[in-house]
C-alpha cells in the first residue's frame, strides 16, 4: 500500500492518535504521564505551535493541535514529539524497545467548532474504559481545563483555549445559547457526531 500524502495547511488544526508499540500500558504512573506533559511543552516552545487539548490513556494519546503559520508541518511536530519522547523515554526507563507502534494517525480538522466536538468525544474515552466515572475524575486530560477553566499545573502550561468555542471566552459569556448548546452536548454521554451530520464516528 502507497504512503498517502502530507497534507500541510499553515495555521491548521489537526487531530492526532498515537498509539503504544503492542498496545503496552507504557503509561502506567503519574511519572511517565507527566514526563511526556513537560515534553510537550518543551517542544510547543521550541516550534512554536498551539496545543488545544490533550487525553493520555494508558497505552494511547489523542491530541488537537495547530500547526503555525508557516512551513513547519504536523509531520515535522509529530517527529520531534515522538521520536524524541522515545528515546528520552528508553533513556529514563532503561529500555530499548519501541515506544510508538507504527506512526501516529493524523487527520485536518475543518474548524474550531468542529475541533470541538472531537475534543468532547475524546474527553469521555476514560469513562468508556471503565476508568472514572466522569471525565472530570482523569487528571491527564484537558477536560478540566476547557469545561472547568482551570489554568494551572502542568496540563495549564501545555494547553491553549479553543478560539470561540472554549467556554471560558468571552463569546460564550455574551451568548446564553450557544453555552446551553454546549452543556446540552457534554452531558450527552452516546454522542458520535463529530464536524457536520454527515461525519460519524
Amino acid at each position: 500500500m502507497s504512503r498517502q500524502p502530507l497534507i500541510h495547511v499553515p495555521g491548521g488544526i489537526y487531530s492526532v492518535t498515537s498509539k503504544c508499540n503492542n498496545a503496552e500500558f507504557h503509561f502506567n504512573a503519574n511519572e511517565k504521564f507527566e514526563l511526556y506533559l513537560e515534553h510537550l511543552i518543551d517542544c510547543k516552545n521550541k516550534m512554536g505551535f498551539e496545543m488545544y487539548d490533550i487525553v493520555c490513556m494508558s497505552n494511547h494519546v489523542h491530541e488537537l493541535y495547530r500547526v503555525p503559520d508557516n512551513e513547519i508541518t504536523i509531520s515535522d511536530i509529530l517527529k520531534r514529539v515522538k521520536g524524541h519522547f522515545a528515546q528520552k523515554f528508553n533513556i529514563r526507563f532503561a529500555r530499548r524497545d519501541h515506544f510508538w507502534r507504527s506512526k501516529p494517525f493524523y487527520r485536518v480538522v475543518e474548524d474550531e467548532q468542529y475541533a470541538f466536538h472531537i475534543i468532547n468525544y475524546n474527553h469521555w474515552n476514560p469513562v468508556r474504559a471503565g476508568l472514572v466515572d466522569h471525565p472530570a475524575q482523569w487528571p491527564y486530560s484537558g477536560y478540566r481545563f476547557h469545561i472547568l477553566g482551570e489554568r494551572y499545573g502542568i496540563i495549564g502550561h501545555l494547553l491553549s483555549p479553543l478560539p470561540g468555542i472554549d467556554p471560558t471566552e468571552e463569546i460564550l459569556r455574551s451568548s446564553p445559547k450557544l453555552t446551553e448548546s454546549i452543556q446540552s452536548l457534554l452531558e450527552n454521554k452516546r454522542l458520535r457526531f463529530v464536524g457536520n451530520e454527515t461525519l460519524i464516528i
